[in-house]
């Protein structure tokens, strides 16, 4: 505890004025300048006197430089309380980036991150659960490499045209002697509690603002120790470095004056590489994240804003009950639209609108697929699986169905029409078939290979959850393109009664609305965690 030196009541950290403040004098000091027992130590002495709080649930720890702070929950499993252990000397890090986004901002900017997904559920904008946001310094660490010895790196040369349509490429290999120390790496986090999935998507931290590390800016936070081997983190740190290493070398005016005639560039990603590296020491600090955790049953949510920068990364499960009013909503619009069609053009049969809704089961079939191969891909860092909705799929979807209505339609050119539908129809259809519904089955079963080391726990699960969901949702499209595919000899027979189209209309939107169903299910699933056990084993799951 830090105490003021006009009252010697207790001091906190604003991160507003970036002083410290005192509650009842209202008094503001400069951090740096305070003049204690606790402060002197922490500047002349390699570590600082913490309290430490453990959680009797999943074995959490908090620590703060306050013995008398008043710890009423866990914010990993949302434990009831957790028990005070004793005092403690940790070696204190080199730096810290103390609190820049005060509690209100914090609240102010999860909220407007909740209000841009509008199927949010509605108890992730509870008033009570966003003021329970806690501050913790997270602790992070940097590393070091040295390179000093030979190096080996595959390069090219530009691609030339030797005639005709012919290209050549010439590959070489640059051996030499390489002197370097690399330090720029990105930011990894040091603490087990803390899942990398989170701490990734709060993004870097300005280390311009980094400060010499002083107990003051811990007063009214906790913290967490760094009890993470760094050496986990040790291939990922080098695959970093050695980008950064092969991009300095490009630049080197050795590299340049040898490459210069022959247009020679290295390739960063060839597997046979070599630099010998040296990964020789790693640099701790602090960084402030604003905390909050929402708990029910076995499963739990967690929101987490950036405390110098204010980028939210959160946990928010879909609310199933504003996805079923949607739907059902934009049914009946559809419907309507189409009553609207047959109203003003009578001419318009009830086997049109059997063809415009198997279109739609087709489409429906491919966004969904295409959000959940979306879903994985985002979490799991896989990039080939985060690409947008291609607007050709729309353009082929939107031919496809206008192709429905000139083969269904009578009236005057009516064979004319059919004609013209019929080949506009075949060509869209083996476009959605062969391209769009092919290269998404390409990309679905890779999921079933991808193999994870080495990554949070929390991507562990969503891939466990996606592998699970794939099996159930590979029999519920296969059912659903088999039933769409048996419509369309009945859409261009045309010789059947308005009910028996109507039915069978019925039957493909209730299969898209199940299908609907079980990717909402998983949406929701792969955004909750399972309750932490990270008295078990030092692993952050029991189970995974």
């Amino acid at each position: 505890m830090i105490y003021c030196p006009s009252c010697g009541s207790e001091l906190l950290f604003d991160a507003a004025s970036q002083m410290m403040v005192c509650g009842y004098c209202k008094n503001r000091f400069d951090p740096r300048m305070l003049n204690d027992n606790v402060s002197n130590d922490a500047q002349t002495l390699p570590y600082y006197d913490s309290y430490a709080y453990i959680c009797p649930s999943c074995g959490a720890e908090m620590e703060t430089t306050d013995q008398n702070d008043a710890v009423g929950f866990c914010p990993y499993c949302k434990g009831s309380s957790m028990i005070f252990d004793k005092l403690r000397r940790d070696w204190k890090p080199e730096g810290i980036v103390p609190f820049k986004i005060t509690k209100e901002q914090c609240k102010q900017l999860y909220c407007a991150e909740v209000k841009k997904y509008f199927f949010v559920s509605r108890k992730y904008k509870d008033p009570a659960l966003i003021d329970s946001f806690r501050g913790i310094y997270m602790p992070y660490c940097r590393f070091t490499g040295i390179v000093d010895g030979p190096v080996s790196l595959r390069a090219k040369s530009q691609e030339t045209n030797i005639g005709n349509d012919d290209y050549r490429t010439d590959h070489y290999e640059l051996k030499g002697t390489a002197r370097y120390t690399v330090t720029e790496t990105i930011a990894h986090d040091a603490s087990a509690a803390f899942d990398d999935h989170i701490s990734e998507r709060l993004g870097s931290y300005d280390e311009r603002e980094l400060k010499s590390f002083h107990p003051a800016y811990l007063s009214g936070f906790y913290a967490e120790s760094g009890n993470v081997d760094m050496n986990e983190y040790a291939s990922l740190v080098q695959d970093e470095m050695l980008t950064y290493l092969q991009n300095e070398m490009k630049n080197t005016s050795a590299m340049q004056t040898a490459a210069a005639p022959i247009h020679v560039t290295i390739e960063p990603d060839h597997i046979q590489n070599t630099v010998p590296m040296q990964m020789v020491t790693s640099r701790h600090r602090l960084f402030p994240v604003w905390f909050m955790s929402y708990r029910r049953g076995e499963k739990i949510t967690y929101a987490a804003v950036n405390g110098q920068t204010g980028k939210v990364a959160a946990d928010l499960p879909l609310s199933p009950f504003k996805i079923l009013i949607a739907a059902v909503v934009l049914s009946a619009v559809i419907f309507g639209l189409l009553l609207l069609i047959m109203y003003f053009l009578p001419t318009v049969p009830a086997s049109a609108t059997l063809g415009i809704c198997t279109m739609l089961g087709f489409v429906g079939m491919y966004v969904l697929q295409h959000c959940y191969i979306r879903t994985v891909g985002a979490a799991l860092h896989q990039k080939e699986m985060t690409q947008k909705l291609p607007f050709g799929f729309i353009l082929q979807s939107m031919i496809a169905a206008v192709s429905m209505l000139l083969i269904t339609t009578d009236g005057t050119y009516q064979q004319y029409r059919s004609m013209i539908g019929t080949v506009l129809g075949f060509i869209s259809m083996g476009v959605l078939l062969f391209i769009y519904f092919l290269g998404q089955t390409i990309l679905t079963a890779k999921i079933s290979k991808i193999n994870l080391t080495g990554v949070s726990m929390q991507s562990n699960g969503i891939l466990i959850e996606a592998k699970k969901f794939k099996r159930i949702n590979t029999v519920m499209r296969t059912v659903m393109f088999l039933t769409l595919a048996a419509f369309v000899p009945f859409i261009v027979s045309n010789n059947q009664s308005s009910i028996f189209y109507y039915g069978l209309a019925a039957v493909a939107a209730a299969e898209l609305f199940a299908l609907t169903i079980l990717h909402i299910i998983f949406q929701s699933s792969v955004a909750r965690r399972r309750l932490p056990q990270f008295n078990k084993k030092g692993a952050a799951y029991d189970q995974i």
